[in-house]
């Protein structure tokens, strides 16, 4: 590695360090301003064409960065979504920090802008409920038991229930939350059928990002006949540094709820209604009280309930879900397209086309179910 590359450098877009180390093999850690993480390792660092390369986010969001020495400064570009979006670094230190991963509160306001963040949900809240696209979801529910479940106990925590009781979703969220936790810098490998995602839990200390763990959760949720799927909850900014991943439930008893294996969270609003994702939005647009869970908790380390309500107002500003809710499907198949819902109003200009097309803005049938 060029050893000119050691240190600690900033972009000022999106508030962006990133920490490099002069070790074999390579290694560095990044921090964003407008994200909740600090100082977390990417999913991979090497070197390729004379460029020092890191690549972050999750498989649809991946962001590969490509990057040099340059006239004192690190220059290069980094992909995503098949674009090439040219950065710049300078250095702040020859010493770069090695701080351990932690939680801190995020930035109110969006980068490189003086809106706070539920300003501007505010200034976006409403949808265009005139038009139709056709963006219905399709369920496929129950199937074979994976034997993978058998290891951790599965059977105990259904054994009695069926699908007509709403117990076994909370039963459910309960096997999950024992057995895997969460690490946003650890990603969720290549697969995604419930044996995919228990292995790669395995093999990475009992844990997965949020976006494995949502997964998860939906995938067995369907297996026992309950309809539900993973939804991406993204910031107004494009590109953005951090998205969280939460499951849409439609309990037995025909309520609706989100469910967070991140947080082994559900909420309940001031009538001890449950909350579902799109009324969450309501909710904090309205600034009303929301209640958690007496279980809720992070990684055995309690619930950050300031934390995650600013957490949320920066991710319900858009949402996306692929078309066909079924085990192993996370993104455009054959069969499915991957929809993204966007305020009426919202500044799509900056977007390729290849993304354009499935932009909806009817809420209604976006979150039909």
């Amino acid at each position: 590695m060029d050893k000119r590359l050691t240190g600690k450098w900033y972009k000022e877009n999106m508030g962006e360090t990133i920490n490099i180390f002069d070790e074999s093999p390579l290694r560095m850690k990044i921090s964003f301003t407008s994200s909740g993480y600090y100082n977390f390792e990417p999913n991979c660092v090497y070197e390729k064409d004379e460029f020092f390369c890191y690549e972050i986010n999750d498989e649809y969001y991946r962001m590969v960065y490509h990057i040099k020495f340059a006239d004192g400064n690190l220059e290069g570009f980094y992909t995503q979504h098949g674009k090439e979006t040219p950065v710049k670094y300078i250095k702040l230190s020859d010493t770069p920090e090695d701080e351990p991963y932690k939680f801190i509160p995020p930035e109110v306001f969006i980068p490189n802008s003086e809106k706070t963040r539920l300003e501007s949900l505010k200034e976006y809240a409403d949808y265009d409920k005139e038009n139709k696209y056709g963006s219905s979801v399709e369920f496929v529910l129950g199937g074979e038991t994976p034997e993978i479940l058998e290891k951790y106990n599965y059977f105990d925590y259904i054994k009695g229930l069926d699908n007509s009781s709403d117990e076994i979703v909370f039963k459910l969220l309960d096997f999950v939350c024992d057995h895997f936790g969460h690490n946003g810098t650890k990603g969720l490998g290549s697969g995604r059928t419930i044996t995919d995602l228990i292995g790669f839990c395995e093999r990475n200390e009992g844990k997965s990002n949020c976006r494995g763990l949502a997964i998860l959760l939906a995938s067995l949720l369907r297996l026992n006949g309950i309809k539900a799927q993973h939804i991406t909850c993204m910031p107004y900014e494009e590109p953005f540094d951090d998205c969280h991943v939460v499951v849409d439930c439609l309990l037995p008893s025909g309520k609706r709820i989100m469910l967070d294996p991140t947080w082994r969270l559900y909420l309940k609003d001031n009538d001890g209604e449950y909350v579902s994702l799109p009324r969450l939005r309501e909710l904090l647009l309205a600034g009303e009280l929301i209640f958690e869970n007496p279980t809720a908790d992070y990684n055995g380390q309690g619930f950050a309930k300031e934390y995650h309500r600013n957490y949320m107002t920066k991710n319900c500003f858009r949402f996306a879900r692929p078309t066909l809710a079924k085990e192993g499907v996370d993104g455009r198949t054959e069969t499915s397209r991957y929809i993204e819902l966007i305020p009426k109003g919202y500044p799509i200009e900056k977007f390729s086309e290849y993304r354009k097309k499935d932009f909806v803005c009817n809420d209604i049938e976006f979150w039909g179910i």
